[in-house]
């Protein structure tokens, strides 16, 4: 089975990535291929359109991520919140899957891993739900890491992420 697994924060050594990198042990631990994708560290491009108003979306590492989300059986979106909403680098992620709905709609297990300082997850979660189920995937789990204010306060967390990731 593959897994894709996409960051979406720009810190280094957060939090996010801590928790994120329990989640892909846990996976690798139970047999699981997984593959990582760094939108935070390395973003994405913002959407751009050229002299004749088409949107830009032929690039290689593009096409690298379209490839191997078709390819996964699950994606994992890993998001830190700035003011109750995912990452804009995660954003940018979610912008292009709009051109390759027709590829995705496959079936597929969906997963959320979110970090914030505050306890509040209600606007991320709704909004990958309405991702999720319009992809037609199905809701895998998800890690609300709530009230962490840096990767020195993680708690609890990184073991249920790493319990999530184990359990595919």
């Amino acid at each position: 089975m593959c897994m894709l697994i996409i960051n979406g924060s720009p810190l280094k050594n957060g939090a996010v990535h801590a928790i994120t990198n329990r989640f892909s042990d846990g996976a690798q631990d139970a047999g699981q291929q997984v593959i990582q994708f760094d939108a935070g560290l390395d973003p994405l491009p913002m959407l751009s359109v050229d002299s004749n108003n088409q949107f830009q979306i032929d690039n290689a590492r593009l096409n690298q991520l379209k490839s191997d989300m078709v390819k996964a059986n699950t994606i994992v979106f890993s998001t830190p919140l700035y003011l109750f909403g995912m990452s804009a680098q995660m954003k940018t992620v979610i912008d292009y899957m709009q051109f390759w709905t027709k590829e995705l709609h496959q079936e597929k297990t969906a997963v959320l891993i979110a970090v914030a300082d505050t306890d509040n997850f209600d606007n991320v979660k709704s909004e990958f739900k309405e991702i999720f189920d319009d992809l037609g995937w199905r809701f895998g789990g998800q890690v609300l890491a709530g009230k962490v204010t840096g990767p020195d306060h993680l708690r609890f967390y990184p073991e249920v992420a790493y319990e999530l990731g184990n359990s595919f």
